[in-house]
């Protein structure tokens, strides 16, 4: 499930890297103090692995962006979407928005003009998706001496793999590992159009994150393709990367 949030502002300037930001202006919306503490510090755990199991959109409006000093000026209005694999954290979101007269961000007042909520059931075993946030996926390797993160690309044939991967993980952490037996694990994802792609590099607090916009066609069993849906493809989701529209 998702919501999709139209605020409206006099003019909302934000640093270029706004991720975290909006990060924990998403988790502040969550009301119950304990729940909200279990998505922040515990989140949905599978092996040694944990998932915030949500994600959510750059924001979508008019906007100016001042390369010198790194600071993205919106006009108006601008969109939001949210979206998780649990209905409660959606509520919870959902709730604060539409019950406060109007929050801030970065002491700038911003308003909900309008929410919508969005559901949608996956049936089929390919899709055919746009990015609304971009898609990353990475290996940490270890030499020895340090460790490095290599990020890939969708030519590389780890995207795929990685991809999948990280959807079945989230899968066990949701749903718990005794309904994955009929599981199909074969995951497929490449771009559609090559002139699509656009690599995204994006700074999140002190880490350098490589990512990718465009649109993809992804195959693979529904009942993964639905989770990738709800709570984001690839990984870093709770950051504000992997959500995806339907075309």
């Amino acid at each position: 499930m998702r919501i999709n949030v139209l605020f409206s502002f006099e003019k909302l300037e934000l640093p270029v890297n706004y991720n975290h930001i909006m990060q924990s202006f998403i988790l502040q919306l969550i009301d119950d103090a304990e729940y909200r503490r279990f998505i922040h510090d515990e989140g949905y755990k599978h092996s040694t692995r944990s998932y915030k199991l949500f994600t959510f959109s750059a924001f979508v409006g008019d906007f100016v962006l001042d390369r010198h000093r790194k600071i993205i000026t919106f006009s108006k209005n601008a969109v939001l979407s949210i979206s998780s694999c649990n209905e409660d954290l959606i509520r919870y979101c959902a709730d604060s928005l539409l019950f406060k007269d109007y929050f801030q961000l970065l002491s700038q007042k911003i308003y909900v003009k309008k929410l919508d909520y969005e559901s949608e059931k996956i049936e089929d075993r390919e899709i055919t998706v746009k990015t609304l946030s971009p898609i990353t996926v990475y290996s940490t390797i270890d030499d020895g001496l340090r460790k490095r993160t290599v990020y890939f690309s969708p030519h590389d044939s780890q995207f795929s793999v990685l991809v999948g991967e990280n959807l079945i993980h989230k899968y066990f952490a949701f749903h718990g590992t005794d309904e994955s037996a009929c599981l199909n694990r074969d995951i497929k994802i490449f771009p559609k159009e090559e002139k699509s792609l656009r690599k995204v590099v994006t700074r999140y607090k002190n880490f350098i994150i490589e990512a990718w916009n465009g649109v993809f066609v992804i195959q693979g069993d529904p009942a993964l393709l639905q989770i990738g849906y709800d709570a984001g493809f690839g990984s870093k989701n709770s950051q504000g990367f992997g959500l995806v529209k339907m075309l």
